[in-house]
C-alpha cells in the first residue's frame, strides 16, 4: 500500500488507489463524558442497592418505594445515554471498547433494577393473613422471656400511659432490623411521653439476645417461640418447608387499660410507620384517655 508523498507529517494519510485514509481525531471530551454518564449511571444504580436498607427517604417504610425506584430509572437513562455518546466516538477503537463497555452496564442495571423492582413489588408481600384483634378489644395478657432470661408480663407494663407493641418477623429480616434500629433510636423519646415500647416475635430467646446485642437495644424483645400469642391473634407465617414460623409484622398501641386504641398492618412486610408517625398515634391516644371523664360509680 503506497504512502502518499504529499501527505503531511503527523496525519497518517495513506492511500489506496485514488482514495486517502486519515486517522479520526482523538476526541477526549467525548470520552471524558462518555466514561461519566457510564460511571455515573452504574454508580447510582450501586448506590440504591447498598443504600436502600439505611436512607429512609428513599421509600423503605412506602408501600411502594418511588424514590428508589426514580433513582433506579435515571440510573438506566444515563447508562443509556453513555452508550449513545459512545457510539458517537469518531475512533473505531475508542467506539468499540466503551461502546462495549457501556452496552454491558446497561444489560447489569437493567436486569438488575427489575430485579430490584420486583423484589420490592412481589418478593417481600405477606402471606393473607387476618388479624383477629380491633380496636377497641383488649390484647391478651401474656408472660414472655426477653432477651436478658427475664419474664416481661403484659400488655401493659406499670406506669405505662401507654404501650406501643412491634410485632416484627424475625432477627432474619433486614427490615424488621431497620425498623428496631430505628425505634432504638427514639426510644428515650417514648420513654418522655410515658410510652412503652416492646416488640414480639417467635424466634427463641437465643436469637432475641443475639439481636440486642448487634442492635444494641434494650427495648425488650419478647419471644413467642410457642405462639401462644401470635397464633391466637393470626400473626403467624407458616411454612411447609420445614423453615421455622416467623411472625407477620403489625404494629399496636394499647392503653393503660391493655385495650387496642391504634392498628397499622400491611400486605408488603417491609412497609412500617416512621418513628414519628407511631409517637404521634400514641401520644394522640394518651391524649384522648386523659380527656376522658372518668365513669360514674352508681351511688349506694
Amino acid at each position: 500500500m503506497p504512502i502518499s508523498d504529499d501527505a503531511p507529517e503527523g496525519d497518517m494519510a495513506v492511500v489506496e488507489g485514488d482514495e486517502a485514509w486519515v486517522a479520526p481525531p482523538f476526541q477526549p471530551l467525548r470520552v471524558i463524558v462518555t466514561l461519566a454518564l457510564i460511571g455515573g449511571g452504574f454508580g447510582l444504580y450501586e448506590y440504591v442497592l447498598i443504600s436502600f436498607w439505611s436512607v429512609p427517604w428513599m421509600g423503605i417504610h412506602e408501600r411502594i418505594p418511588w424514590p428508589a425506584f426514580a433513582l433506579l430509572a435515571l440510573a438506566l437513562v444515563l447508562s443509556i445515554a453513555g452508550l449513545r455518546a459512545a457510539l458517537g466516538i469518531y475512533s473505531p477503537h475508542a467506539k468499540l471498547g466503551l461502546g462495549l463497555l457501556a452496552f454491558l452496564f446497561c444489560i447489569v442495571v437493567g436486569a438488575g433494577g427489575g430485579r430490584f423492582v420486583s423484589y420490592a413489588m412481589r418478593v417481600t408481600v405477606n402471606p393473607p393473613f387476618t388479624l383477629k384483634l380491633g380496636v377497641g378489644q383488649h390484647f391478651p395478657t401474656f408472660a414472655l422471656v426477653d432477651q436478658n432470661g427475664a419474664t416481661r408480663r403484659g400488655p401493659v407494663a406499670s406506669g405505662a400511659a401507654a404501650t406501643l407493641i412491634v410485632v416484627y418477623r424475625g432477627d432474619f429480616d433486614p427490615f424488621a432490623r431497620y425498623e428496631l434500629a430505628e425505634l432504638t433510636q427514639h426510644a428515650d423519646e417514648f420513654r418522655r411521653a410515658g410510652v412503652d415500647v416492646v416488640a414480639i416475635s417467635a424466634d427463641p430467646v437465643e436469637r432475641s439476645k443475639m439481636l440486642a446485642g448487634y442492635l444494641d437495644t434494650k427495648i425488650p424483645l419478647l419471644s413467642d417461640e410457642h405462639e401462644a400469642i401470635l397464633g391466637p391473634i393470626g400473626l403467624v407465617q407458616r411454612h411447609r418447608n420445614g423453615e421455622p414460623d416467623n411472625a407477620i409484622p403489625a404494629f399496636l398501641i394499647v392503653d393503660r387499660d391493655g385495650v387496642v386504641r391504634w392498628i397499622f398492618t400491611s400486605p408488603y412486610y417491609r412497609e412500617s410507620p416512621q418513628p414519628e408517625t407511631l409517637l404521634d398515634a400514641a401520644k394522640s391516644v394518651i391524649a384522648a384517655e386523659s380527656a376522658t371523664p372518668p365513669a360514674r360509680q352508681s351511688s349506694p
